[in-house]
């Protein structure tokens, strides 16, 4: 019995392995050449593998752009961002301004890999697959305001300040399309742009 087991673990293992350099291979493939331009043959011959085993496992282009954009918000982690240790952390930080550093932190690295992909869906906007990234953030516009809920409890915002002002300018200046505008066009380094964000949603959250 313990000899099946591992030959069933090892054979998920390899299934996890192909699937992951599948996505990968989608990934650089949307990335490069566009969506439309992009075929399944193409990513197959990427990733190393059939075709017919990108179609058993995605079975759609359209499904396969879903499960790419997935990667880029969770990585190879598949724990949700709200109970990843960076957010948790910046949940335990009492200081708000930390809490908040820590969070731009932590999204910053997701935004490294969803701003790439954002040329991708601007191009599918009016197909049915373009809302594969309105629903996504509008997700992302409801994790904002969890995050002011949260550092609301650790210091008052600025006087001024509401609360839906403050999840506009989390939701704007940490989203992808900064992120892509000052770092991936502008040339900034992700060192400064984390910074700046930083700096500027602390000041105008919190004041100075």
């Amino acid at each position: 019995m313990p000899e099946v087991k591992r030959k069933i673990s090892t054979r998920q293992a390899k299934a996890a392995a192909t699937r992951q350099r599948m996505l990968v291979a989608a990934y650089d493939c949307f990335c490069e050449e566009g969506f439309r331009a992009t075929t399944m043959d193409r990513i197959a011959e990427r990733a190393g593998v059939a075709v017919q085993t990108l179609y058993f496992t995605f079975h759609t282009k359209d499904e396969l752009l879903q499960e790419v954009h997935n990667w880029t918000v969770l990585g190879d982690d598949p724990t949700p961002p709200p109970q990843q240790p960076w957010y948790l952390a910046a949940i335990e930080e009492p200081d708000a301004r930390r809490s908040l550093a820590l969070i731009v932190a932590g999204v910053v690295v997701i935004e490294s890999r969803v701003a790439p992909m954002l040329p991708v869906f601007h191009a599918v906007s009016a197909d049915p697959a373009g809302e594969i990234f309105r629903h996504a953030d509008a997700l992302r516009r409801e994790g904002m305001e969890e995050v002011v809920d949260i550092l609301v409890t650790k210091a008052p915002l600025r006087r001024g300040m509401t609360k839906r002002r403050a999840v506009d300018l989390l939701h704007i200046l940490m989203g992808p399309e900064s992120y892509r505008s000052f770092v991936l066009e502008c040339g900034w380094t992700t060192k400064q742009w984390t910074a700046w964000v930083t700096a500027t949603l602390s000041r105008d959250l919190f004041g100075d």
